[in-house]
């Protein structure tokens, strides 16, 4: 009953990711933000919130101006190109942090944290890469600017200037039902739950020592405050989020306990978005702290319609085997997922080069895969946010199963090839599921391994007469028959999310604990 219940519950959680893997990251954001905006309008003219039609056009004209001018400015001073779609991400958010208001005077306080947000993207980095939520950071340095201005003249203005108006009972489903498609596209729930769980925590805690009513502060909590908002568009930025399950439910938790707490009220106001860039700066110390400017040494065909590309790896770069890199690659025109994808690094961090590995159809495929397809030797790519947690576990007894679908072979190459080089010599089953022979990468490369690797081809498409190769999909008898231990060892899955899914399924009803299975996922998989 409690495996139906899971596998059913499995398949509803499916059916989000479907209708977001289809899109860019950064397009999911903004398409989530626009239908935020225009609910907003939507329930101005119904007469569901105070701030109306006009107030809400006047503040975004000014945010979206100021943004997006201003990030055009600044990429030609700077002489790169600019990103016009994370500009929008972030006028949109601020627009949501202050209140609008239909006096353009009035706006300053949102003039102020959008262009301070634009400006924080080409100053406050390291290895050009920022490290702060601009946003966040926007707002942040308004209100300090104005403590300065009170402490140097003696004034008393106001330094709580955010209202954060999104966390409104009238937006409250909206951001839930919009929101966690971010979280769906980019599988970050680990830090939005310990956010939110630990977040809750500790703001009942308060309420406790306020004597205030703990329903109406779970009530409070969620429909009055931006704690979803925060939660799914914030919270998830990812050049600011740590790269491993167990520092992002560290970073979720942390931003969740300053979010919350009045502890500190006596010396500073800890406002949402302090919270998340001290939560950020937290971070920061986890992160991989550089942007890699990588010249093409080669690229080559490795089978049917996959290429490998391998460029030269910087000095000072360090990885860990199954990691993977988000790839920009400037061009134009571009599609709706952008210059950004992420890619598994598919060499072992003891070489020399860095290999990428990537599908390509005949006809060149996105426009992000027919300009990369189009490189040559010495062109540059630029990769950053060094992320992932489909590592090797410490102890190199344990015995190991992985089953590849397709390019999900490359975290496989890179775990293989380390193992080769390390001499930490994992027990290994590979079933490497493909449509056809000439679909295979690496095949060669793994055969030639001196390693205790046992490789079951698997062919979904093609009959061959080759003993060692099994046809159709891997099931049940296949794994009691080729690799009779199975159950005992600790299986990783690459490949297509339905593959992937659907072998996870296969696992967890044979009574394979969920410990001992490790999904891949990366936010451009799709």
């Amino acid at each position: 009953m409690l495996r139906a219940l899971e596998n059913q519950f499995t398949k509803l959680l499916h059916i989000p990711e479907k209708i977001v893997d289809g899109m860019g990251m950064y397009r999911v954001v903004s398409l989530t933000l626009i239908v935020l905006v225009l609910i907003g309008f939507g329930s101005a003219l119904a007469g569901l919130l105070v701030y109306s039609p006009q107030a809400q056009l006047t503040s975004l004209l000014i945010v979206l101006a100021i943004g997006l001018g201003l990030n055009a400015l600044l990429a030609a001073i700077w002489r790169v190109s600019p990103n016009h779609e994370s500009a929008l991400i972030t006028a949109l958010i601020v627009f949501f942090l202050c209140s609008p208001n239909a006096d353009i005077v009035a706006n300053w306080v949102l003039a102020s944290a959008i262009s301070l947000a634009i400006i924080s993207k080409y100053l406050i980095v390291y290895r050009k890469q920022h490290i702060l939520n601009p946003a966040a950071l926007g707002a942040v340095l308004v209100a300090l600017i104005v403590t300065i201005w009170n402490i140097s003249t003696g004034s008393t203005h106001n330094t709580d200037l955010f209202g954060w108006w999104v966390g409104n009972p009238i937006l409250f489903w909206p951001v839930l039902i919009f929101g966690t498609l971010i979280v769906f596209k980019v599988r970050k729930w680990t830090p939005v739950l310990w956010f939110v769980g630990v977040g809750l925590a500790v703001f009942l805690l308060e309420s406790i020592r306020f004597e205030q009513p703990l329903l109406e502060s779970v009530e409070m909590y969620f429909f009055s405050f931006p704690t979803l908002f925060l939660a799914f568009v914030m919270l998830t930025e990812p050049f600011t989020m740590p790269p491993t399950k167990t520092t992002q439910a560290m970073y979720g938790g942390l931003v969740g306990v300053l979010s919350s707490t009045a502890i500190f009220a006596p010396y500073i106001a800890m406002t949402p978005e302090l919270a998340l860039v001290a939560g950020n700066c937290f971070a920061y110390g986890f992160r991989s702290r550089q942007k890699l400017i990588l010249p093409l040494i080669e690229k080559r065909e490795i089978a049917t319609g996959v290429w490998e590309f391998v460029f030269k790896k910087p000095d000072s770069f360090t990885f860990k085997p199954g990691q993977y890199l988000e790839w920009m690659l400037p061009h134009r025109p571009t599609d709706s997922r952008g210059l950004r994808r992420y890619f598994t690094i598919a060499s072992s961090p003891t070489e020399s080069v860095i290999r990428m590995a990537c599908k390509i159809l005949p006809d060149g495929g996105s426009a992000y895969k027919k300009n990369l397809k189009q490189l040559d030797e010495g062109e540059l790519v630029v990769a950053s946010q060094l992320a992932g947690d489909f590592l090797l576990p410490a102890d190199a007894d344990t015995k190991l199963g992985m089953i590849a679908g397709g390019i999900g072979v490359t975290p496989f190459s890179s775990h293989l090839r380390w193992m080769q080089d390390s001499g930490k010599k994992y027990d290994t089953a590979l079933y490497y599921c493909c449509n056809t022979m000439a679909d295979r990468a690496f095949l060669s490369d793994f055969k030639a391994m001196d390693l205790p690797l046992q490789i079951v081809p698997v062919l979904a498409k093609e009959e061959s007469a080759d003993k060692v190769i099994e046809h159709g999909f891997v099931n049940v008898e296949m794994l009691d028959r080729r690799t009779p231990d199975w159950r005992e060892r600790t299986w990783y899955l690459s490949g297509p999310p339905g593959m992937v899914n659907a072998y996870y399924k296969l696992m967890r009803d044979q009574g394979i604990p969920k410990k001992q299975i490790k999904k891949d996922f990366f936010p451009g998989l799709a």
